[in-house]
């Protein structure tokens, strides 16, 4: 019985470690390119989506990796071709609404290294293996106290592997668009639930707002000037 309560003891605090976080969509992105006539680039991004991780401070890894984008919010600035990509010959939203990337790790972080996460790419229906690198660039506190962890990432999809084979030929013998696909994720996180509002950023940053949050704080015991609404309905005693 003593074995059993220090093991659940032993597991109660490594669980105390581990906190659940969430993508920040007003600081992150999930960006692609693709060849274009064997000159240029087509670049797009996907507009909305979720994306969660836990991690386990005293193990310093990452887990339970999930990230779920809405194929329908795909965005390469012109209307038209993205009413073609969410069509049947690319993403066919109409059956297939979701694309997922799952990774269950764990994976070691180590501040300016680099950051090998392998998972699973889900996208019309179809799972199949891809590899994300990159760089977990650190941690930092905001200036509202909320701890943010950020990362970059890239990856390469062959879109024919996943059914996407629409093309056009050229008369030099080359095609249209590229084969390869190019993944680019920037990432701001924070513990899930406990997200900065994104209003508070547009607050201006007087004195009495700064003394305000120092209070609440506890880091000064009062306010050095009333901050309290004038009453301009009342006439001032002349002197």
């Amino acid at each position: 019985m003593k074995r059993l309560f220090m093991c659940l003891l032993m597991l109660g605090s490594v669980s105390s470690f581990a906190k659940d976080f969430e993508l920040i969509k007003e600081h992150s992105k999930i960006a692609f390119d693709v060849d274009y006539m064997l000159m240029t680039k087509v670049e797009g991004q996907f507009k909305d989506y979720q994306g969660y991780f836990t991690l386990n401070s005293a193990e310093n890894d990452l887990s339970n990796i999930r990230i779920t984008v809405n194929a329908e919010s795909v965005d390469t600035n012109d209307g038209k071709r993205d009413f073609h990509l969410r069509g049947h010959e690319f993403f066919f939203t109409a059956n297939y609404p979701e694309i997922t990337f799952e990774s269950p790790g764990p994976i070691k972080l180590e501040t300016g290294k680099k950051l090998v996460i392998g998972g699973y790419l889900t996208m019309r229906g179809i799972k199949r293996p891809l590899i994300l690198e990159g760089v977990y660039k650190g941690k930092l506190k905001d200036p509202w106290g909320k701890d943010n962890y950020f990362f970059t990432l890239s990856g390469e999809v062959d879109r024919k592997t996943y059914g996407i084979v629409w093309n056009k030929s050229m008369d030099n013998g080359g095609v249209l668009i590229g084969d390869s696909v190019r993944i680019a994720i920037t990432v701001q996180a924070q513990v899930l639930g406990e997200k900065t509002p994104f209003s508070t950023h547009m607050v201006p940053t007087t004195k009495g707002i700064v003394e305000r949050d120092l209070l609440q704080k506890g880091k000064i015991k009062k306010l050095s000037t009333s901050t309290d609404p004038k009453d301009h309905t009342k006439k001032e005693a002349k002197k």
